[in-house]
């Protein structure tokens, strides 16, 4: 960008970097809705190590440049592989072969992901001398930093923890340093998805942390244009994807839910159909993810669990049995569509989650959205996205009489009203795709004019 004249005529010229799209989570999918709808605002580029067949789909008909490996990339794998940080060396080398034009972008946003900063290896600062950094840091990778990821399903650890702590040492070394390379240069700045995130940001890297900081606003920085603290950008809902009333395509994704439940590998072969009354939560069954606590919460309420998201045998085989030593019925789900998604969560008593330390929660958001109660562990993102709404609500991890209370209220025709309108208004205010646009967009240019 020339000059300030310029900048108002001709759209910010964007690349966007982020390590793989495949697995097709939260982040994922949250990342792909921004890119189809940048295009009538900036000239946006994408570069990626991975980017399958879904993700393009799910792209649609948007016109994206995408930057990508000549032939398919794939991780290394192996414990060898995890001491030496294999896969961060194996996504350097792959960046390197990748011909960017980094003459040819404004600013960059990285997205966090495996092996995203590792691009950095293939760039000199003067490469990325003038230009906006953003990196967006959902949250610090899991793995590297907190043992929630490296427990089984009812929460007992795989490894010793001193043993996982050493397997994975080189790659925080590799973590930390890439992240305060970042952090040095000129007009950079590192957000998470949260105002937790951004607290979490302080406690691993080290970065203050400033609680009046609202969505997208940009770091103060010293005299040198450098980072002086973290800050925030959330994620937002694509509107048209969560209608208020079920259009026609959820009215009739009967024939998909029933065909999910009757072959779903570890259901009751006698199911056939979901159950009367239900709650949901969504989430591949992990102990991250806190189903095990759902189904805990659930006993005496005569309510069944539906889990979204599916999940290896051994943890549905381990659930189901949990379930039924609490007289619960879990049924396991895999991924559906848009629409099917939609038709089970509209169908539920309430949307539930007992995520261990959510880094921002988007599940009590879209329950939200289409009037159904969210009822939420009380921590972690979880605790700024719904604490300024009274449209569930945020209940402590044990305290299983005030979540029988909960599932109580979220019965009630009165309290489901009052809750689903005040709701609807909060999110429509707060977390649609063009506050995450506006906020980005001025986080960006505030880069672009430190880096100058």
């Amino acid at each position: 960008m020339a000059d300030e004249s310029e900048a108002i005529e001709t759209p910010l010229r964007v690349l966007i970097v982020r390590g793989s799209f495949n697995t097709l989570g939260g982040g994922e999918r949250e990342l792909l809705q921004l890119l189809r709808h940048v295009g009538n605002r900036w000239q946006v580029s994408l570069a990626t190590l991975q980017f399958p067949q879904q993700a393009k789909e799910l792209l649609g008909n948007h016109e994206i440049n995408i930057i990508q490996p000549k032939h398919p990339f794939s991780w290394p794998q192996g414990a060898i592989t995890e001491l030496t940080a294999g896969q961060s060396s194996a996504a350097s080398r792959e960046w390197k072969k990748m011909k960017i034009d980094w003459s040819n972008y404004d600013a960059i946003h990285f997205s966090v992901c495996r092996g995203t900063l590792e691009i950095l290896n293939s760039v000199s600062d003067n490469e990325l001398a003038g230009k906006g950094l953003h990196y967006h840091c959902l949250e610090p990778p899991r793995w590297l930093y907190e043992d929630v990821l490296h427990r089984q399903i009812d929460g007992t650890l795989k490894r010793p923890l001193w043993l996982t702590n050493l397997i994975f040492a080189n790659q925080r070394r590799i973590d930390q340093k890439l992240v305060k390379r970042l952090a040095k240069m000129k007009g950079s700045a590192i957000s998470g998805n949260s105002m937790w995130i951004q607290k979490q940001l302080r406690d691993i890297y080290e970065f203050a942390s400033d609680d009046k900081k609202v969505n997208g606003s940009p770091p103060r920085r010293n005299s040198r244009g450098q980072m002086l603290e973290a800050t925030h950008l959330m994620h937002v809902l694509d509107w048209k994807l969560w209608p208020q009333l079920a259009d026609e395509d959820e009215k009739n994704a009967g024939d998909e839910i029933q065909q999910a439940v009757v072959s779903a590998e570890k259901n009751s072969p006698e199911a056939k159909s979901l159950p009367d009354e239900y709650v949901v939560t969504i989430g591949k069954l992990s102990f991250v993810k806190g189903a095990w606590e759902t189904v805990q919460s659930l006993q005496g309420t005569g309510l069944s669990l539906v889990q979204i998201g599916g999940g290896d045998n051994s943890d549905k085989e381990s659930i189901l049995a949990h379930g039924s030593s609490l007289g619960i019925d879990v049924y396991c789900m895999p991924r559906l569509s848009q629409s099917a998604l939609r038709a089970v969560i509209r169908g539920s008593v309430a949307m539930v989650s007992h995520a261990h330390g959510e880094p921002f929660g988007l599940t009590p958001l879209e329950a939200m959205a289409i009037g159904v109660p969210a009822l939420m562990v009380d921590e972690g993102g979880f605790h700024y996205t719904m604490g300024l709404v009274d449209s569930g609500m945020l209940i402590s991890r044990e305290d299983y009489k005030s979540w029988n209370e909960a599932y109580g209220l979220a019965q009630d025709d009165d309290t489901r009203k009052l809750w689903a309108g005040n709701g609807r208004k909060y999110v429509e205010e707060n977390f649609t795709i063009d506050v995450q646009l506006d906020a980005l967009e001025n986080l960006l240019l505030e880069c672009i004019k430190s880096a100058l």
